[in-house]
């Protein structure tokens, strides 16, 4: 794990000097923290909305599916409301699961709690993850992305980097 950590800082050197050129250390924990919190608010909505939005699509080609069923039209339209349905569900269900680890983590973080650096990276790992299932069940590609890479390079610094461990108590 060390030897990967080293490869990134060499790889990330450029953005690490920018990020805490412009940045203290106090400055980004802050403001990770209230991305996160503003994140599990968004995520715990936005996982109910799709989990809804996916029950009703679900529902939709269910009532309709006897009518549709008898073109071949109607049968391919069927069968993609179902796929999106599903996928829509699952997507919104960890969504839900993250969003209370990103609420977490961001209390620790704000009060500088020892578990909080930990908890952060265990939260912003999961929502990388989140993000980039995120692409593949027809989410916003360019958004999954984003927030994939965001999420990561976070955890990559509250992990790794001595300045924000400093913050935490951590050597």
């Amino acid at each position: 794990m060390n030897d990967l950590l080293q490869k990134l800082d060499i790889w990330l050197k450029p953005i690490n000097d920018g990020v805490f050129a412009n940045l203290q250390a106090k400055q980004l924990v802050r403001y990770v923290a209230i991305l996160m919190l503003v994140g599990g608010v968004l995520s715990l909505c936005g996982g109910f909305g799709l989990i809804t939005a996916g029950g009703l699509a679900a529902l939709g080609g269910a009532v309709g599916g006897e009518i549709a069923q008898q073109t071949q039209e109607g049968r391919e339209a069927v069968q993609a409301l179902s796929q999106v349905s599903g996928g829509a569900i699952l997507y919104g269900i960890l969504t839900l699961i993250s969003a209370p680890l990103l609420i977490i983590g961001a209390v620790g973080v704000f009060q500088r709690m020892s578990w909080g650096r930990m908890a952060a990276v265990l939260a912003l790992v999961i929502n990388a993850v989140i993000n980039l299932l995120g692409v593949f069940t027809g989410g916003g590609a360019f958004f999954n992305i984003v927030s994939m890479l965001l999420y990561g390079y976070l955890a990559y610094l509250f992990y790794h980097r001595s300045e924000v461990k400093q913050e935490f108590g951590v050597q």
